[in-house]
């Protein structure tokens, strides 16, 4: 008779289950044990409901083969229940297969158990088509075709891997595992996933993910190359990290409550209303369609590199590091910078006038000067740190702060400038 893992519990919770039959209860003193007591086929399959754990198997095996011979022989059923169509090996010495073949030799019922064992299908703990689920244990690397089932319940913990081969049902179920990979996997069937409160789960290269997908509660997600078009209220958990590399955004995504955020290579035409968590680091490289109100005051630190349209009068004023790398600055009428911040406009086409004299790291490098007029360092090793290289001619006027006496501006001519090395 097969069993059905119908309320899974945690190996520690089934532990507790066992621990009067292996050890006794706890004396009122709690310092010793009460002798053991004679372990029952109702705690049995309430066992088998609950877990297929190897330590819990082995250890309600063991409570059996403690009874006295005449006692042993009505556990017949929860022996064989015990191998019929489960994964059962030795793993980690359990030596769960001797202990099941010791009690059917014991009781006269070593055939039956032989059959059960034999008509196991894979690695797969497998329901009844009554329930029409399937639980998968001991995997981390999960495969096979689930379409036949209902619901896939995955029970492992740490790393779950799904092949990208795996053909899920409707619902799917991984409550326990800290880091879920379901990398290019079709959810052409699925309807609903459920995922572990702070989970971290992959999705690269994934296809047809459900409508419902819900990952409001996983501290990582990453949506590398995947269309999400289809996905209805998305949402992530508080201090997420949250990877969309190149990927289709369904329109006004809520990031507000990201810590980390990789929109790199995106297409945020629908994000009308783009705000972030304070204190976010956000990263918006090779992404187009920047919508004009996009708010990144106060984040810790933005990447803006290479991206095909800044938005108007961009706010990097409070964050303490800011790349502009290659991007377009000559519309920039406004752009400050905050006291020490690490900047880097390398390759930047730089604006009518700029002042990078508050900046601490950085990176002017082969930048483009045809716009700009008038720019303030701080002092000259600030100048010479930038790696800016003025060329032969630039008419503008170049400042130094702490040339500066009061209000009363030093202006260098370009002549002078040119006699200034830099790297």
């Amino acid at each position: 008779m097969f069993v059905d893992i119908e309320d899974y519990k945690s190996p520690l919770k089934v532990e507790i289950i066992l621990t009067p039959y292996k050890r006794g209860r706890l004396a009122s003193d709690k310092k010793s044990y009460l002798p053991k007591e004679p372990i029952t086929p109702d705690i049995c399959w309430e066992v088998l409901r609950s877990t297929n754990a190897p330590r819990n198997i082995k250890d309600m095996l063991q409570c059996i083969a403690d009874l006295p011979p005449s006692e042993q022989a009505q556990f017949k059923d929860v022996v064989l229940s015990t191998f019929t169509q489960r994964e059962q090996s030795d793993k980690k010495n359990c030596n769960i297969v001797l202990l099941g073949e010791k009690l059917a030799v014991a009781s006269g019922y070593e055939k039956e158990l032989a059959d059960a064992r034999k008509i196991k299908e894979g690695k797969f703990l497998r329901s009844t088509s009554e329930l029409n689920q399937v639980y998968v244990y001991f995997e981390d690397f999960v495969h096979g075709d689930f379409s036949a089932y209902n619901r896939l319940t995955c029970a492992s913990f740490g790393n779950v891997y799904f092949s990208k081969s795996c053909v899920l049902p409707e619902y799917v179920d991984v409550p326990f595992a800290q880091k879920v990979h379901m990398k290019e996997c079709n959810f052409i069937q699925v309807k609903k996933v459920n995922f572990k409160s702070g989970a971290k789960v992959h999705f690269e290269d994934a296809q047809n993910l459900p409508p419902l997908l819900d990952v409001s509660r996983c501290s990582y997600v990453n949506f590398k190359n995947c269309d999400l078009n289809a996905l209805k209220n998305l949402c992530f958990a508080k201090n997420a990290e949250v990877f969309l590399h190149n990927s289709n955004l369904p329109e006004n995504v809520d990031f507000s409550t990201c810590a980390e955020l990789y929109l790199q290579g995106c297409d945020l035409k629908g994000q009308s209303h783009l705000r972030f968590k304070e204190g976010a680091n956000v990263f918006l490289t090779f992404s187009h369609n920047l919508p004009d109100n996009i708010d990144c005051s106060k984040c810790a630190s933005v990447d803006m590199a290479y991206v095909s349209n800044l938005p108007k009068n961009l706010n990097v004023a409070e964050c303490s590091k800011v790349t502009l790398s290659g991007v377009d600055l000559r519309k920039q009428y406004n752009l400050h910078f905050k006291e020490g911040a690490d900047v880097n406009l390398h390759g930047a086409y730089l604006p009518f006038a700029l002042d990078v004299s508050p900046c601490g790291k950085l990176d002017l490098g082969k930048c483009d000067l045809s716009g700009l007029k008038k720019i303030v360092f701080k002092n000259r090793q600030q100048l010479e740190d930038s790696s800016l290289k003025f060329p032969q001619d630039w008419k503008g006027k170049l400042f130094f702060e702490e040339d500066l006496p009061h209000n009363n501006i030093r202006t260098y001519p370009p002549q002078l400038v040119q006699k200034i090395r830099v790297r």
